[in-house]
Formats: C-alpha cells, structure tokens, sequence
C-alpha cells in the first residue's frame, strides 16, 4: 500500500481507467500531461460518437461544473460530456488498476449533450467496468428512443413508398404477397407485402456493412448500378461464397419477382429503400429490425406475437447467467459456445441476441480477448432458434449477424419450422418437438419446394443443410431453454393458432391435444404450457436451465396448475420476476398484459436431497433501458433476499432509490399452490396473505399481536354459482321483468355499498347462440344466490369487491353464491370487504393488467375465510347488526380506503367482534399497492 504522504496524479489514475476501458473493447485515449487544455478521457463509439470524461478526485468536486461547463461549450458534437469522481481511497492502494476495475465506488454523471447541459443529472455508482457497459450503452440511453422513432420514422416511410409502388403492379405484388403467406401464413396482403419490403431494407442494410469488412463485396450502390439484377447477383454470390443464406435467400427470391416487373418498378420499389439505408446508417447498437417488425406482424391477438423488449431479455439473460453455469472459463471464447441453448419461440431473435450479449459481457470481464471468436462459436454452436416465421427467422438471423458483421459464420442454428396442415398430417411448429426427438422443418431453398415437408433445409449460411433426404430437425440436450411463448389462450373464441386459416385450425387444435395427453400442460392456458412442456425433458439434468416471460397468470392461474406442478417436481424454481410498476406492468413489447420473468434449474435424479428457496423480486420500477437492466441485475445479484420467516425487508436499491423488494420463500411452502410472492409489491403483505392461507394467523405489519381464528374454505360455507359465458349460454338479457332477476355490471358509479338489487333480467332461450350449446336455465338457475364476490374488476376503481341482494341473483361480473344460512351471507359480505378480506381477494387473484383482476371460482372456492359456523349465535347477530348498519353505507374506492369513514369503522366493528388485531396498517398498505393506487412506489 501506499504511504499517505505520496500524491497519485490525476492524469496517473486516468491512465490506469483508460486502461480499463480499453480493457473493455472501447478505444479510449487519455491525457497526457503538457499537452494543453484537452480533456481527460475521450473515446469515439461504435456509433461515431464522441464522449468526453473529464475525472477528479473527490475532494476536487467544487470545481468540475466549471470545468465541465467549459468542455461542453467547446465540443458542442459530443454526445455526452460526463464528470467523474475518484474516492479518496483509491489514493493509497498498491493495486489502483485493480480496485478501478472492480470497487464499485467510481461516482460519474452525464453533465450534456450535444451541447447543452442536462437538468439534475443523476449519478450512477460502479466500477470501471461498469463505466464501460454503461459507455457502450450510452447512444441508447440519451438518444436511443429519439434515434429508434427517428429511424423507424425513416425507414417505414420507405417501406410505404416502395409497397405503395408495388402494388401498382398487381401480378408482382400478388407474387411478393404469396412468398410471404406461404412461410408466415399472413393473409393480409397488404401487410405481407410490407413485410416483404422490410425483408429487402434488410437485405441492403446488411450488405451495406459487410460490404465495409470484406472486398469481395460490391456496396450498395456499386450493385445498384446494374438494377435490381445487379443487387440480386451480389446477394447471390455472397450466399454461395461467403455465408448468410439466412439473410438474403428469401430477399432474393422477392427480387428475382422484382426482375420480372418494369425497369420503374424496379427503380421506384427500390430507391426509397436504398435512401432509409443511407439516411440509417449509423443507427447502432439496437434492435432496429425487430421492433420495427414487431409492428408489421398480424395482429397480436390472434398470432400471440408478444416480442420481449431488449431491456426485459437483458435482464433475464443477467439473472439466468449469475453463477451459472458451474465451471465454465468465460475468458475461453470457444468453450461457452459448447453451451446448447435454445428458443423454441424465437421470432426476432431478441432473447438469443440477450445471451450472446451476456456471454460477451463475461467473457470480457473475465479477461477474455477474443469477444469476435466468442461470438461466432455461440451463434454456430451455442444458440438454436425456431419459429413458424420465415420473416421472423429471417430478422432473426440478421440481428445475430449484425452484432460483428466482421464474422463470416458456416452456419445458422435457426430453423423455420413447419405449421399447419399439410396432407393428412397437422404441424404445430415447434411443438412437433412434444414427444418427439426428430421434427421436419419447413424451409426451403427452391420457391417450388416451399411448405414441402419432404424437401426441407436449415436457415444457414452455407446452403441447404437438413438431414440428407429428410429435412429434420433435432432438437439436442439443453443447457438452457429460453423462450416467450405465444400467449394466446382457448377460451374467449378459442384464438389458438389463430393465424392459420379456419379450415385447418380444428385438426391442429386436436392434434395438440392429442400430444398434450399424458402431459403436465393444459391448453386451457394458451401454448405456453405446451412449450413448456416441449422443452422441460430436453434440460440437462442439475443443470439445465428453463428462463421465460410468461404471463403472470402462471404463478395463480387454475390453468396453469399442471405447469406449476411440473415446475415444482422437476425443477428448482430459482427466480420470478414480476412488475408492479404501473407505467409498464409487461416485460413485452405490443402488449400491456401482466408478465413475469421465472428462471427454473432442472434437478438432479435424486430431487429433493437439498432445501431449495425461490426468489422473489418484485420490481417497483420496471427498467426501460439498457443501462437500468444491467444496474437492476447487478442490484439483483449481489444483495441478500430477506427470509419470508423474518420481518425484515431486502430492498433493491439502484444508485440511491429504491426500485423494488426481494424475499425468498422455501419451495416446499409453495408446493400445490399459488406462488402467492408475486402478487403484493411488498413481502409484509405476502406474508400476510401466506400466514393467512397456510397457518389461520392474522398478521398485520407492525402490529406485535398475532391472532390465530378459525377458518375455512368460502366452497365449505356455499356454491359458487355459473360464470357469464354459461349465464348467456342459457339466458337472454332482457329489461322486461322475469322471474329470473339478474345483477350486470360492476359499474363503479353504481355500486358502492354492499347491499345491491338487481337491475335487469334474464329470459331462458330454446334457441342455443350461435357456435355454442345450449346450457338449460333449470341447471343454471338453482344455483342462483344472494352473495356476490366480484369476477372481474379493476382494483384501482372498484369499491366493493362483494354484495348482498334480498332475493336470488344471477350475475354477469359477480359470481354468485348460494348459502343457507342468511347469517353467514351477511358476514361473508362484510369479512370479503375488510382490509384482510381485500388481502385475501389480491391474493387468488389472476391478474391480466395491473389492476384488471379475475379471481377464479377454482380459487374463491379454496378461499380462506373465516369460519363462521364455529360462532356462537350472539356473535353472529353482532356481525348481522354491523352489516344491517353498513349495507347502505357508500365506500370510497379501494385506493382511497385509508381515509373511508366506512372502511375503517367495518374493520374497526369485525375486530371487535371477532377479536383481530388493529387493521389500519394493514389498510394502509393495501391502498399503496400500485395495482390499487395505480401509482408508483
């Protein structure tokens, strides 16, 4: 260590952080001393962007905005001008380099931009290698959205003219349409051939960088010159001789209709294409192709096509590679890419471009220097790709390739794979893999062949690559199976496979089914479980990894059941991941359904030797950029989860703000139940719930007594009636008085207090509705009832979640109840709208967005309620007296709870009479959960 006495220069610790950036492929050069008035540190980016560090030490910080003023002014190109500070420490180590590198307690700030100095910049706390990512990152992070929109702006202005100067001519376009409805099932002509266009500015923009790396190929514009023959014979060569069959075939095939058109229709399909090209050029470092194609596909609804954002596949490929996998020497770039890993669902390719980004990020930070040699072993060995998208693959592939357009790769793992009916035979893509080692792909390389299963090829770069005579696809052990599954679910119109056409739909569904027999997987759910379950057997076993964005439905959904129990028996589950930040609830572009992120490791044989804890991390702020997944993750990886047993809390903290809670729960807690851990934002309030549900304990946070009651499930005090779909199955809705008298909605205008009446009618039909069976109103109307619990509803408006009528109901938003006892109806009204009945309602509930709620009769009939059969009758007529003085009282909304008069005297009164702990922190905390308030923490 150093003596106290000596100085270390500034310009000395410069140096050794230069170091340390170039370290990190960045070419940073530092200043050297008598040189004049030149910044500290500066570094031209990938993108050619400047970026100027000026560094001091910490006790020098009053005079670094004037100096940082005076950098801006004179370099007003520079992207960012960034003020760092040095910790007085760092002075006295031996090692300076080494603690740069590592010690997390560098302090640096973007001072401006371009120019212009940026209002109350927050500092950000790391180490230098952490400087590094977040200089990489850093053209994302200022002006990565402005440059995307501006970009797509460009480039789907482009796509317009030259669709628009296509389909002028309708031979060829209907041609251009037909290459693409053939791989992508897309009937929209219309947008078929935007696609297509998107296929050729792809084509131009890739060629436009190899061409930059490798002699032998003509540019852009030097092809141009020959027309559109010229492009096509360039594209040509570059798959027969050097590789990127996978880029360029299907843009080939659409020029070679291009070739058939007029010499204008070349020209004017073209032009706009090469200009969105050259004006983009410099667009580096972002998913251009992908979120630009996430727009263009059919319509989410029915394809499923939800596209994980890059920020969200960042941060689950973060988590899945912390300490994992065991024994592999990151600083090797060839033995990561003997990893298999792979996504059965991979359309764009982001989550595969996330692993291979991370498998760089550790290769440099174990000191590898090879990230070119890493990057091509993982996308020829490592990562395999599957889709039912011919286009989708296509991105795909080049989003890989464009990473290094340097590498020349002998070959693509991306497969496309066959789907639909074809012959006699039903395809399901890449669910052929369920049951199944050998699958026949659907690509090929002749437009004759396309769809023929018998003549079928790998997407790659070294030509036509499926098994000799057969076009197989295998899928191989995994080391890590990484996916998004569609979402689309069988109820509500039955959208599975809704993008193919209507006459094969029914004999794909049941050939899934047939397949899903015997399977822990219910297509009740949607595919996702059938993905699953797909590639759950192919998993390496102790260390096969399974990393998914599902909807958070998974962890509470009845139909998930099966897919939780294959979890927990045949996997560890490590992480999940949820959001409750109400500005973004998903972890998928086009789409603002609730997600979660859930990371399982396949177990040894000998299964449950070790005692196993799920992580819980519930975010409160759902990272939207590059840089905040990194410090999320890095947040995530290093801090201590706080035991579900304790009172504590493990707050993630991100550069001085809270951002989120993590706790853990012991795996045999959750087994056969809900993963009731990601439902409430914080752990006090999951454990309340769980304390609740599995030990009959009230506990309220901050509260020292604990109250142990009766309990029981609500299906032992009565019958949950028949949900809408039945209801209308048997009814029509009428305003003319019947004897079948019908509550509606849950309007919250209308209902705020617990006593209702019923506002319409119900009149029994002879006649089923169209497309479904008729359901006989004397097998529906019995199990009519005077309590109602809320069905669907939005917690962050609604004000009761449970009513009474006077007379027997039928309901279109509520679930019914039929109970007996006109005592226990009157306090299970009052108990479902306490502070711990609201607790309990969060609890089951199957969340679909943020505070768009169902709770399913398979889990209102498990509810924990209390018990009130075990009441002696003078406590009951207590509890009819307080309901008698409340079922006319208006509630405020749920979020507002705190200060309702008539919320706080029902838990006020039930305590009382049922001897429970004080509610009001309980009620407090209910009301701050985001799903309520709909705020951020």
């Amino acid at each position: 260590m150093a003596s106290k006495s000596e100085t270390v220069r500034e310009e000395v610790v410069n140096t050794l952080l230069t170091e340390v950036l170039r370290a990190n492929g960045l070419p940073a050069k530092a200043e050297r001393r008598r040189r004049g008035n030149i910044p500290d540190i500066q570094l031209e980016l990938k993108s050619g962007d400047t970026v100027i560090l000026e560094c001091k030490w910490e006790s020098s910080a009053s005079q670094m905005e004037a100096q940082l003023n005076q950098r801006l002014e004179q370099n007003p190109s520079a992207l960012a001008v960034i003020g760092l500070l040095y910790p007085e420490p760092i002075k006295f180590l031996e090692d300076i380099k080494g603690a740069l590198e590592v010690d997390r307690t560098l302090e640096w700030w973007v001072h401006g931009t371009k120019g212009q100095a940026l209002p109350n910049p927050s500092s950000v706390f790391g180490s230098g290698n952490d400087l590094a990512y977040h200089l990489r990152v850093l053209p994302i992070e200022l002006e990565g959205v402005d440059r995307v929109v501006a970009a797509a702006g460009i480039i789907e202005y482009g796509l317009e003219q030259s669709r628009r100067e296509i389909v002028r001519h309708a031979r060829v376009a209907r041609r251009i349409a037909d290459l693409i409805a053939i791989t992508d099932q897309e009937e929209n002509r219309a947008k078929a051939i935007l696609i297509g266009c998107l296929v050729l500015f792809n084509a131009l923009a890739f060629q436009d960088r190899l061409a930059q790396n490798n002699d032998d190929v003509p540019t852009v514009e030097e092809a141009w010159r020959e027309g559109v023959r010229g492009l096509f014979n360039a594209w040509r060569f570059i798959c027969d001789n050097i590789d990127y069959e996978s880029v360029f075939d299907l843009a080939s095939r659409i020029l070679d209709v291009l070739i058939d058109g007029s010499g204008e229709l070349q020209a004017t399909a073209i032009t706009p294409l090469n200009k969105a090209v050259k004006d983009t050029r410099q667009l580096e470092g972002h998913d251009l192709s992908g979120r630009l194609f996430h727009t263009l596909l059919t319509d989410a609804k029915f394809t499923g096509a939800y596209y994980t954002s890059v920020p969200a596949a960042t941060l689950l490929a973060r988590l899945v590679f912390h300490n994992w996998p065991a024994g592999v020497d990151w600083s090797d770039h060839e033995l990561p890419g003997s990893l298999n890993v792979a996504d059965l669902a991979c359309g764009t390719g982001t989550l595969l471009m996330a692993v291979a980004a991370e498998a760089e990020r550790l290769h440099i930070g174990a000191g590898g220097q090879n990230a070119a040699g890493l990057h091509k072993a993982m996308v020829e060995q490592a990562l395999h790709g599957y889709d039912v998208q011919l286009s989708a693959v296509h991105f795909a592939a080049t989003s890989l390739a464009m990473l290094n357009p340097d590498i020349e790769f002998e070959r693509m793992n991306l497969r496309v794979m066959t789907y639909g009916v074809k012959g006699s035979e039903a395809f399901l893509g890449s669910l052929d893999f369920l049951g199944k080692d050998e699958v026949a792909v659907q690509f090929s390389l002749s437009p004759e062949m396309m769809g023929n299963t018998e003549s079928t090829a790998k997407v790659s770069g070294s030509g036509q690559q499926g098994k000799e005579g057969g076009g197989m696809a295998r899928l191989p052990e995994l080391d890590l199976a990484i996916m998004n599954p569609p979402f689309t679910r069988s109820t509500f119109g039955n959208l599975l496979f809704g993008s193919l056409p209507k006459s094969e739909r029914g004999r794909v569904r049941s050939e899934l089914k047939r397949r899903l027999k015997g399977k822990r997987a219910s297509a009740t759910a949607g595919l996702g479980p059938a993905f699953v379950a797909a590639a759950s057997p192919k998993l390496r076993p102790g260390e096969g990894r399974l990393a998914l964005v599902l909807p958070s439905t998974v962890c509470t959904g009845p139909s998930w059941k099966q897919t939780r129990s294959l979890i927990e028996e045949d996997f560890t589950l490590d992480f999940l991941v949820v959001s409750h930040d109400p500005e973004k609830w998903n972890f998928s572009d086009s789409t603002s359904l609730s997600e979660v992120l859930l990371i399982a490791t396949k177990r040894k044989p000998d299964r449950r030797s070790d005692t196993n804890e799920t992580v819980f991390v519930n975010l409160w702020q759902n990272p939207k950029s590059l840089l905040e997944s990194h410090r999320l993750a890095q947040a995530i990886s290093t801090l201590t989860p706080a035991p579900f047993n304790s009172t504590g809390s493990s707050l993630l903290e991100v550069d001085g703000g809270f951002v989120g809670e993590v706790f853990s729960i012991e795996e045999e807690r959750l087994l056969d139940k809900q993963w009731v851990g990601v439902q409430f934002s914080r752990s006090d309030l999951s454990r309340s719930a769980m304390r609740f549900f599995d030990d009959s304990e009230v506990f309220v946070p901050g509260e020292l007594a604990q109250v142990a009651i009766p309990t029981c499930h609500l299906g032992q005090l009565g019958e949950i009636g028949p949900d809408i779909r039945d209801v209308r199955d048997g009814f029509a809705f009428t305003d003319t008085i019947t004897a079948y008298p019908l509550v509606e909605n849950h309007d919250t205008k209308q209902r705020r207090s617990i006593s209702t009446d019923p506002d319409r009618y119900l009149s029994p039909l002879v006649v089923p509705p169209a497309n479904r069976k008729l359901k006989p109103f004397d097998q529906l109307w019995p199990k009519a009832g005077r309590l109602l619990v809320g069905a669907r509803f939005r917690l962050n408006t609604a004000r009761v979640l449970a009513m009474r009528s006077k007379v027997n109901v039928l309901a279109s938003m509520w679930w019914p109840v039929k109970m007996e006892d006109e005592l226990h109806e009157k306090a299970l009204a009052l108990w479902l709208n306490s502070s711990l009945g609201i607790l309990s309602l969060m609890a089951i509930r199957n969340t679909t967005e943020g505070g768009w709620v169902q709770p399913k009769k398979a889990d209102l009939t498990q509810m924990k309620v209390f018990d009130f059969r075990v009441l002696e009758s003078r406590k009951l007529e207590e509890i009819a007296e307080l309901y008698d003085a409340f079922g006319t009282l208006e509630f405020e909304r749920i979020s507002a709870m705190v200060d309702c008069p008539s919320r706080r005297a029902l838990d006020d009164g039930l305590s009382e009479i049922l001897g429970l702990p004080n509610l009001e922190n309980l009620r407090r905390l209910l009301a701050s959960e985001p799903a309520v308030s709909n705020r951020r923490l």
